[in-house]
């Protein structure tokens, strides 16, 4: 409490200049966590989606390959959540506030976790999924095939 009685001791126009300060380093911060919290929850959801996409259009071996990561990946999710919610409900009868953020969070991993098994009609058409996961398929072999030129033809 010694550093708000001496912030309180300074003039008030530099009071003012560390407040807007403070508020400026934030607001940097705040802007910075959330693009980069979206860039990675905006990488996850197309990660997940092609694997949906994959699990429902592939065939075979792949097919079940894509349905076991679908899987995998809405229970890593769900297991967060669920231990999670079990950590708040032991905290809530010590402090409400630390539950309610805690079950704020476990909704999030639940959310991810559905994320990984969209429902059928989310994809699109029958013909136009089938037409994506070609057209992925398609791309994934031209990536890999100019990796494979690349690594050849390095020193």
């Amino acid at each position: 409490m010694d550093i708000v009685k001496t912030v309180t001791d300074w003039p008030v126009i530099v009071q003012g200049a560390l407040g807007s300060a403070l508020f400026w380093a934030i607001l940097e911060i705040g802007q910075r966590s959330v693009r980069k919290f979206a860039e990675r929850v905006g990488r996850d959801k197309k990660t997940a989606n092609w694997f949906a996409l994959a699990a429902h259009e592939a065939s075979g071996e792949a097919g079940a390959q894509a349905r076991f990561i679908c899987l995998y990946g809405a229970m890593h999710y769900a297991l967060k959540g669920l231990v999670i919610t079990v950590l708040s409900w032991a905290v809530s009868p010590l402090l409400d506030i630390f539950a309610a953020a805690g079950y704020l969070i476990a909704a999030y991993f639940f959310f991810r976790a559905l994320a990984f098994v969209p429902h059928t009609a989310s994809l699109g058409p029958i013909a136009e999924r089938r037409q994506r996961f070609k057209e992925s398929i398609a791309e994934m072999k031209s990536r890999q095939d100019k990796e494979q030129d690349a690594t050849k033809n390095a020193p």
